[in-house]
């Protein structure tokens, strides 16, 4: 049985540790910035996006539980004032994946946002995470841009 369980402070916290590396290795490669640019980057993004952490209005930090182990991490937003959602993170664990996770918590996400108000959802994808992009256009999800680069 999946369940979602609202991350704590402590449990919010941890949940960035993890996040960061990541999220700054995929900015340096995807948008061709040294570490040091996208860690920069990333933190300032975070300060402006989480001013209250967890506590920031709007914002949704998900546990995504199977059974009694945290299977993986959902972080989302919605603007009540312009009925809008966007999901800003999804991670499923090694060992949870391929087993309809990722599809139950995006429904979540999709459900718990049109609760709040929400017509509209939308989310940002690397072009690398083919696993990803399949899944989403699964789910009705559509292309509405596309961000190119070049080294040169």
């Amino acid at each position: 049985m999946i369940t979602f369980e609202r991350m704590n402070n402590k449990q919010f916290k941890e949940y960035l540790e993890f996040m960061m590396p990541d999220y700054i290795q995929d900015t340096s490669t995807h948008y061709m910035m040294t570490k040091k640019q996208a860690t920069e980057k990333a933190e300032k993004q975070m300060e402006s996006l989480l001013p209250d952490q967890e506590k920031t209005e709007g914002q949704h930090f998900f546990h995504i539980k199977s059974g009694e182990q945290i299977a993986g991490y959902l972080w989302f937003h919605v603007s009540k004032e312009e009925k809008t959602a966007f999901l800003y993170h999804i991670y499923i664990l090694e060992n949870f994946r391929k087993q309809g996770i990722a599809k139950t918590s995006l429904r979540f996400f999709e459900n718990e946002s049109k609760d709040e108000g929400a017509e509209y959802c939308g989310l940002h994808v690397f072009g690398t995470n083919e696993n990803a992009i399949e899944l989403y256009r699964k789910l009705g999800y559509k292309q509405a841009s596309i961000s190119m680069n070049k080294v040169l």
